[in-house]
């Protein structure tokens, strides 16, 4: 089974379309990966639904705003329960 980040990178390159190389934990959304703001809604809307089987959870606005890394992601599914 695949881990969480390369769960997670999956749902970043696809939402992205950035390269897999480019998607590290420490990877900046808008920095490294060229994301602006609709794409960080968008990204968090994906995120929700690819582990909507595993959780039942919510991006909101105020968790979305704290978002701004990768490592970000992951820390929130983390905390979500999400492994």
């Amino acid at each position: 089974m695949a881990s969480l980040f390369e769960r997670v990178r999956d749902v970043v390159v696809a939402q992205l379309k950035v390269s897999p190389d480019e998607v590290q934990p420490g990877s900046s959304l808008v920095d490294d990966l060229r994301a602006d703001s609709l794409d960080v809604v968008d990204l968090t809307i994906a995120i929700e639904e690819a582990f909507a089987d595993q959780a039942d959870f919510e991006i909101r606005d105020e968790d979305a705003e704290n978002i701004k890394t990768v490592q970000d992601i992951l820390d929130f599914l983390t905390e979500h329960g999400i492994s």
